[in-house]
């Protein structure tokens, strides 16, 4: 029956995952930016797309809809918060490529479920293919996200090109911006219309500062102070050409970097994520394999170390899973984050809020000072207290699951011992039909022996032997019952065991001592990953100083500002800085040396600080261009340096549950119980002679 079974479900497991490859690829290639611009274009011109136009009204429609009912309307809610980073522009489009993310999510996932639900029975089965639904909705949502933020920055490299051509002619800004959006695709002509109202309106300042807070990214960004600061100061006409397009020039070659960065990066790590999910599909037919050809690993699978097994694949798949979303989307720009955080509320019971007082640092102590700087260090949202109460809740869940693991495997290892069949001693290969139905008689026996003699006391051999006497029809002979009841004492000394043990109890303890230090691991896996990017962002942070230093009327204070909008690792200390620096500048300067010490950062503010006391910004950074060339040529090396880090960390990540996968499900459970098997055969042999 099992080998009737074993090459169908091989075969299935098989095209099942060639599907989702091939679905990964289809999504990760179809909306290319030539296709997205060709779909929107016919949008636009009447008559020429009835049949999308009443699509996308359904889908409309339907998101409504789904909007009705509460499941349905957190989940979309979900994906626009995810999709906010983009900031589409306007309502309409963001519900469009909201329903239209959910629904496709839905479909591959659907397709891939429905032959597998037809096929599962087991819990361990279902709980595999959850875990394989939610890593692969993760990794679906990743793509769409990923996808739109590549095309926008594609087409904002273009709308570069389009303005500088259109200022050379106009020799106006604002006339410049509005020719390249008239031209432009969808999303970049919302953008540049945004841009354009905002420089035509009466009150400039404030709408620069609401489109700062709501860009995309730094590159619009600077794209609109940089158009601002011309509008309202003019150009300046230097040795190197107008000021203006000098700026845009830096800001094209550094999307520029950042495409080829992203897009390398996305080369090198995508499929990996589908790698780590290949176990969850080959679990089940490696199972079914060992335990067809090696009869013995079917009690193995079964019992408590088998199921600790699986389980350790699971954890193994999912941390990987996680892990490699972070590798991802620490190269990204910052994660949309909710302000009404779990933590937060959590926070606010009393019997929390005195242990996490009682538990906790002391505010002014050194551990406390340590752990801040950490989650400065990753621009965590949480405050000190709100990440004691998810060390705390992480500790307490870590505890309970690996307690509630212990009893759950003691539970399954009390129905092995019962419900199991009973095989002979000297087992070579596999049960014939007749000797299987004798296994679960004897199975049987031993369960009715069991029921009677538990709660007796005393209790021995010969008692046992009496009953089985009353219960035999067939006649053993004395050895025979001799060695059924051997057999049934040793599996009542085994069912009379503690449900935990000592050590189970401790290890769960230790459980509970690694979840509560998790967090902190966590913070400092993106702090070393962060660190990578800090020398990337100082480069980026000294090509925005040498494109604002040859302005007029450029202060300090005005270039922290820029700084700080386009900083991600250093984002808070300029904010910090901003908020002491009217206060005192040397004392705000000198506090944002401490609180981000890099050398290549702290160079940059020592010249700052220069600028600042009696010397130019143009003076204070005029080896910027002088050392330009050379800086773009370090830049690129170091950029291959920091995306071959990154894809090594990924390659070991991602291989990581395959290789678990390999040895801790197959190859190291084969060689224990073959060691087992031989030992037992020894002993045997050891009697015959």
């Amino acid at each position: 029956m099992m080998r009737e079974w074993l090459s169908p479900l091989l075969g299935i497991s098989t095209v099942l995952f060639l599907m989702a490859v091939a679905a990964f690829l289809w999504l990760s290639r179809r909306d290319s930016d030539i296709a997205a611009i060709r779909r929107y274009e016919s949008l636009r011109k009447p008559g020429q797309a009835s049949r999308r136009q009443a699509m996308y009204s359904f889908l409309q429609q339907l998101y409504s809809v789904c909007e009705q009912v509460p499941i349905l309307r957190a989940y979309l809610h979900h994906l626009r918060k995810r999709l906010l980073i983009v900031r589409l522009g306007d309502e309409w489009k963001l519900r469009l490529e909201t329903i239209k993310s959910a629904l496709r999510v839905w479909s591959i996932l659907l397709l891939l479920v429905i032959p597998l639900a037809v096929m599962v029975r087991d819990p361990f089965t279902w709980g595999m293919l959850l875990l394989g639904l939610w890593v692969g909705h993760g990794v679906l949502a990743d793509m769409g996200v990923q996808r739109l933020e590549l095309r926008l920055l594609r087409q904002l490299r273009t709308f570069f090109g389009d303005v500088r051509h259109h200022y050379h002619r106009h020799g106006m800004v604002e006339e410049a911006i509005y020719e390249a959006a008239d031209g432009a695709p969808y999303e970049m002509a919302l953008h540049g219309q945004e841009l354009y109202n905002m420089l035509t309106d009466s009150d400039a300042e404030d709408k620069l500062a609401q489109y700062v807070e709501l860009a995309p990214n730094r590159y619009l960004q600077g794209l609109a102070g940089l158009s601002y600061l011309i509008k309202e100061h003019g150009d300046r006409q230097t040795e190197s050409g107008s000021v203006y397009l000098k700026g845009l020039e830096k800001l094209s070659g550094e999307l520029s970097l950042e495409l080829l960065r992203r897009e390398k990066l996305s080369y090198l790590l995508q499929g990996l994520t589908v790698i780590a999910l290949v176990p969850l599909l080959f679990t089940r037919p490696i199972e079914a394999w060992a335990s067809h050809f090696f009869p013995s690993m079917d009690a193995f699978y079964a019992g408590a170390l088998g199921w600790l097994a699986k389980l350790t694949l699971l954890v193994v798949v999912w941390l990987s899973y996680a892990l490699l979303r972070a590798l991802a989307e620490l190269d990204g720009d910052a994660r949309y984050t909710s302000r009404n955080r779990w933590e937060k509320r959590v926070y606010g019971w009393p019997w929390m809020r005195w242990l996490v007082q009682r538990l906790g640092p002391a505010p002014d102590s050194r551990e406390a000072k340590r752990v801040t700087r950490l989650l400065k260090d990753t621009a965590s949202p949480l405050r000190l207290e709100w990440f004691y109460v998810q060390r705390l809740v992480a500790g307490a869940l870590a505890f309970a699951a690996v307690l509630g693991l212990f009893v759950s495997l003691h539970a399954a290892e009390r129905h092995q011992l019962l419900n199991a069949p009973v095989k002979p001693g000297m087992l070579f290969g596999q049960l014939s039909a007749e000797e299987e139905v004798k296994a679960r008689e004897a199975a049987a026996l031993d369960r009715r022996i069991i029921e009677q003699v538990k709660e007796v006391r005393p209790r021995n051999e010969r008692m046992v032997m009496n009953l089985l006497r009353q219960q035999t029809v067939n006649g053993e002979q004395e050895e025979e019952l001799r060695l059924t009841a051997r057999r049934v004492i040793e599996k009542l000394e085994k069912l009379e065991r503690p449900r935990l043990l000592w050590w189970e109890v401790l290890l769960a303890i230790s459980a509970g001592w690694g979840g509560y230090a998790l967090p902190v691991g966590i913070r400092w896996f993106e702090r070393r990953m962060r660190r990578m990017e800090m020398k990337h962002e100082v480069d980026q942070l000294q090509a925005v100083i040498a494109m604002l230093a040859g302005m007029e009327r450029m202060s300090v204070e005005q270039l922290l500002i820029w700084m700080e909008q386009f900083a991600r690792v250093f984002k808070e200390p300029l904010q910090v800085c901003l908020l002491h620096f009217e206060q005192g500048e040397e004392q705000a300067l000198a506090q944002l040396k401490e609180d981000a010490p890099f050398l290549p950062f702290v160079r940059t503010v020592q010249k700052l600080e220069l600028a600042s006391q009696h010397l130019t910004i143009r003076q204070a950074f005029d080896d910027l261009e002088a050392e330009q060339a050379f800086a773009r040529e370090q830049r690129k090396q170091e950029y291959e340096q920091l995306i071959e880090q990154k894809a090594g960390w990924g390659r070991w990540i991602g291989f990581t549950p395959l290789m678990t996968l390999i040895f801790g499900y197959l190859v190291i459970p084969l060689i224990v119980v073959s060691l087992q098997q031989m030992t037992a055969y020894y002993e045997q042999l050891q009697r015959i002679q």
